[in-house]
């Protein structure tokens, strides 16, 4: 990039934040998620780093806070109001230690932090006079503003409990104004209570939001409804050195003095391992929290070490927000390619500029299929909102079409493979295009890669390059080939010596006994994933017997070259033999009546069976030895059937998964969110958010003693 493209590009970043900002900050509406924004923010500071030419005194990066809009009177603050830098890693926080070091000389004291919780609500500064009988009473409340000035709310903010309108502090030569800032919030539990009597269209998204509308509003009455709060956290400069302030902590006790609210979550630390611990435990417990919070605030608790270090032109240096590792963030689309998986399916795949996303570094995220695609009009070169969907697989669910630069591409979805070039087919009804050769090398290779994974046979060993090699040589065509490799073939492997060629060869060996769900997931069958496979294997009435069968009788004897070392062993557990015939005899209808498994995954299983392809494979893991085995507990009675469970807290004897699989194996369901359908939520000890819900929404809650009888 030249200086050129560089300034194009933070121009538009510019406009962007600004406008994000001022829907955010001032219209109180959410266009972005604060993950968005201070990812532009980070883009844009990495541009003006590069090229620093292009810096503009207007820049946000320059400025704090957003424009006023004019319906409430200005008011100018006795100080000036500073942002914070913010980190997200370790090695940033390292960065700034080391620069905070340099700038105060190496003989400087070393460094103790006073770490708060960064609380998501809205800045104000509380503004108290002296009056002559020597109590302070609130003069005014400010917002941030632009830092300079801010919006006057005193009449909204004079109706939060917690914030006092008199007090009186005992310290000789008190100053004229003493100068508090802090954070307004709404509790969680207020914002429930706010939504429930708000129409769909006015609800808030989330606190900060509720908050910041609710300070705003002209009419006091409705404010004070609203269960506002307020943390405090700050003094003025001039406040401070009147009341000969020498530390930060000194500073928090001084404004509880006051009567004033503070987070009393708030430690005096002296390592970042000390920091990186509270960071640690606080991300675990922020959804148990009453209040929203984004991460940490870490400041030099030493008065004079803060004013040797002063500020910047917007932020002081000698504090950080460590944030939480975002939810959102973006990312420019580098190129877009097509992803062949197990089952013909061909999903687009956007190429990234690479970003830290959830504590992971990310440089690929799904576009799903063509509609979705031309749903969201993405083309390569687009800056995009990237997020992980339940924690785990990035997406792209936003493009930030005001970013998109001239040269930007439109994607047009191929018409053949981009494996082994068969054509490419829409099925109707479908939004997934698929590759219509049956043997695609791809296909074949998605496979059995996902026979060998985790949650299926798991065995260990195989990569994507050696089943590449396999497939390349011809030692494998299908997923039952895996248990007919022998040593003489895997020792010539690249990659394999005599020790790895051993243990996979005993990993294939212990696979052959595989619990009834793993193989049936392993079996890659459309629309049947882990927990469709748990349910089918717990549901369909499945013939167990004592199944013969031809097993290896140790791996050393296996290796040897002295003929035909394995022996016929019996196994209590379900052949081959009998799991197609099953799965022939059972109908559509029968299997679409089970709880959770509905009329596409009855067909998709019924028209797997129906191939006479299918059935050999089959066959052919039954002539390998494979067997499958009824998980232990399946046949327990049914006394949950119907009924849907939300887990939370840490229980006293159970295990979570443990719980889990008791009410799976009872006949029940187990949901990640409590909502109305929720019958019962299991909570141990320290319950998250999803207890406050289960009780706002009047969901019974039950510990681990009301659950085992329940069961």
């Amino acid at each position: 990039m030249d200086i050129s493209d560089a300034q194009q590009r933070a121009e538009k970043l510019r406009d962007e934040i600004w406008r994000l900002n001022k829907a955010y900050f001032i219209e109180d509406k959410e266009e972005a998620s604060e993950d968005v924004r201070d990812a532009l923010k980070q883009d844009l500071i990495k541009l003006e780093t590069q090229f620093p030419d292009i810096i503009t005194a207007d820049s946000p990066t320059q400025r704090v806070g957003a424009p006023l809009d004019g319906r409430l009177p200005k008011v100018a603050h006795l100080t000036p109001k500073e942002s914070l830098s913010d980190s997200f890693s370790h090695e940033e926080l390292v960065d700034w230690i080391d620069q905070m070091e340099r700038a105060l000389g190496k003989d400087s004291v070393p460094f103790e932090f006073l770490t708060e919780l960064k609380i998501d609500g809205l800045n104000v500064t509380l503004i108290y006079e002296l009056q002559k009988d020597g109590y302070f009473t609130l003069l005014r409340a400010v917002t941030r503003g632009n830092g300079v000035e801010g919006e006057d709310v005193t009449h909204s903010t004079k109706t939060i409990e917690s914030v006092p309108l008199s007090f009186e502090i005992d310290r000789p030569n008190p100053p004229k104004y003493i100068e508090v800032s802090g954070e307004v919030y709404l509790p969680k539990a207020a914002l429930d209570d706010l939504n429930q009597a708000l129409p769909e269209d006015e609800k808030f998204a989330n606190p900060r939001n509720a908050a910041a509308g609710s300070l705003r509003q002209l009419d006091p009455k409705v404010s004070a409804g609203r269960k506002l709060a307020i943390f405090c956290y700050e003094l003025g400069k001039e406040t401070t050195d009147a009341l000969g302030i020498k530390t930060q902590q000194e500073l928090m006790n001084v404004i509880q003095e006051m009567g004033i609210a503070i987070n009393t979550e708030l430690k005096l630390l002296k390592s970042l391992k000390e920091v990186e611990k509270m960071y640690a435990d606080f991300q675990k417990k922020r959804d148990s929290l009453p209040y929203d919070i984004d991460g940490l605030v870490i400041k030099v608790n030493n008065k004079q070490m803060q004013r040797d270090l002063g500020s910047t032109a917007k932020a002081p240096r000698w504090a950080r927000a460590y944030k939480f590792p975002a939810e959102q963030k973006t990312a420019q689309i580098l190129d877009i390619q097509l992803q062949v998986g197990r089952t013909g399916a061909i999903t687009p795949v956007a190429h990234l500029s690479p970003v830290q996303l959830a504590g992971t570094t990310v440089t690929r995220a799904t576009l799903h299929n063509a509609d979705e695609i031309e749903r969201l009009d993405i083309r390569i070169g687009d800056t995009v909102v990237v997020q992980k969907a339940g924690d785990i697989i990035p997406e792209v669910v936003e493009v930030m079409t005001n970013l998109r630069p001239k040269n930007s591409r439109a994607f047009h979805f191929p018409l053949h493979c981009p494996s082994c070039d068969g054509e490419l087919v829409r099925p109707d009804g479908e939004a997934v295009h698929r590759c219509s050769n049956d043997n695609c090398g791809a296909v074949r290779q998605e496979k059995i890669e996902h026979l060998v994974s985790r949650y299926a046979f798991n065995i260990e060993g195989f990569g994507k390059e050696t089943i590449d090699e396999l497939l390349l040589q011809g030692l494998v065509s299908d997923p039952a080939d895996i248990f007919y490799l022998t040593y003489d073939v895997l020792i010539n492997l690249p990659l394999f010596k005599e020790k790895k060629t051993e243990n996979v060869l005993s990993a294939i060996e212990g696979a052959k006994h595989v619990a009834l769900d793993r193989f049936l997931f392993a079996l890659g069958i459309r629309h049947i994933g882990r927990e469709t496979a748990e349910i089918l294997s717990t549901r369909i009435q499945w013939p167990t017997s004592s199944v013969e069968t031809r097993h290896g009788a140790s791996l050393q004897n296996q290796l040897t070259m002295f003929g035909d070392t394995k022996k016929n062993i019996k196994i209590h557990g379900i052949s081959m033999a009998d799991i197609a015939k099953t799965l022939q005899s059972v109908t559509a209808q029968e299997l679409s009546a089970i709880d959770g498994v509905g009329e596409v995954v009855a067909k998709s299983l019924v028209d797997w069976i129906t191939e006479e392809d299918n059935r050999a494979l089959l066959h052919k893991f039954e002539n390998a030895g494979v067997i499958a085995v009824q998980p232990e507990g399946s046949h327990a009675p049914q006394t949950l059937t119907g009924k849907t469970f939300v887990l939370t807290g840490t229980l006293p004897t159970l295990a979570r998964e443990d719980a889990k699989k008791m009410i799976k194996d009872r006949g029940g369901k187990v949901s990640s969110s409590v909502s109305k359908n929720t019958d019962y939520v299991l909570a141990g000890q320290d319950p998250g958010s999803k207890y406050d819900k289960a009780k706002a929404l009047g969901v019974e809650v039950i510990d681990e003693n009301a659950f085992t009888l329940l069961c």
